[in-house]
């Protein structure tokens, strides 16, 4: 044989480098693009552990270009979204992947929370409708979360916020429904307290301020309730009930003066009312 000339490869050649070498380079080229895979996980967990959390977000970022649907992808989009959510408050990019994680994974154990988080980005970007409907969308989903009240809250206070009274109100009151006393439903209640005072429901107002300054631990909000309490008193021109309420308030030691000052308002509204005579048919306008 010449030098130079090529050997001839033969079938035994051929059948060593189609079973042997061929798959041995696959998975030689498959380990290293794992490594790659895995070191750039690291990294990002890495800086954002240290707080480099743009170079956290850039890491996911590159991992996510090449591996949008691999299985280490759902992770990947949660933490990603995390990262603009918690730390770099970049809300729009936050939603982007919570969206991607949502659609692309949708049995992904972090699809409860991304949902969830995805709400809170929209009424951080000033976006209530689309956060109220994140939010229903899901309790639709997860109908026996333990958290059910406190997202109902959410939703009544993002209605509260755009003035959006009557539903509102209506929100409130499903997280009062049939709940004991807690939290939450000391949030509600102080709210349609509010809500119907506003809409001169003074009657319907009372119980559930009362029901406050009876119940609540926080003598702050006890002070709170019962002021609520006397304002639909003297709205009601029941000034005696209010002067009541007010003397059985726990002063503010901040403004140890402001009851005795109230129940002198209170007193001055009751006489001036009283010096007011009663219109009698002769004093109608023709």
């Amino acid at each position: 044989m010449k030098v130079g000339s090529k050997i001839p490869m033969t079938e035994n050649r051929m059948r060593f480098f189609f079973c042997c070498l061929l798959p041995t380079a696959y998975c030689l080229l498959l380990l290293s693009s794992c490594r790659t895979k895995g070191a750039l996980l690291d990294q990002a967990q890495a800086a954002w552990d240290s707080g480099d959390y743009p170079a956290a977000a850039a890491r996911y970022e590159e991992f996510l270009k090449d591996n949008p649907r691999s299985e280490q992808a759902a992770d990947a989009r949660f933490q990603a979204g995390n990262v603009y959510f918690l730390n770099l408050r970049q809300y729009e990019r936050a939603t982007q992947h919570y969206i991607h994680l949502i659609e692309d994974f949708p049995k992904s154990p972090h699809v409860y929370q991304a949902r969830q988080r995805l709400a809170e980005s929209y009424v951080a970007m000033g976006k209530p409708r689309e956060a109220i409907r994140e939010y229903e969308t899901l309790l639709i989903a997860f109908p026996d979360t333990p958290d059910r009240r406190r997202l109902r809250l959410n939703i009544a206070d993002l209605y509260y916020d755009q003035n959006d009274l009557g539903q509102a109100l209506a929100e409130y009151e499903k997280v009062t429904r049939g709940a004991a006393y807690d939290d939450l439903s000391e949030r509600a209640l102080l709210r349609l307290g509010g809500i119907r005072y506003l809409r001169d429901e003074f009657e319907d107002s009372i119980p559930a301020y009362q029901a406050v300054a009876e119940r609540t631990r926080d003598a702050q909000i006890r002070r709170q309730a019962r002021f609520g309490l006397a304002d639909c008193f003297e709205r009601a021109f029941q000034y005696d009930e209010a002067v009541k309420v007010l003397e059985g308030t726990e002063p503010d030691p901040k403004s140890p003066d402001a009851i005795p000052k109230r129940i002198a308002s209170v007193r001055e509204q009751q006489r001036q009312r009283n010096l007011t005579p009663s219109e009698g048919p002769w004093q109608k306008k023709q």
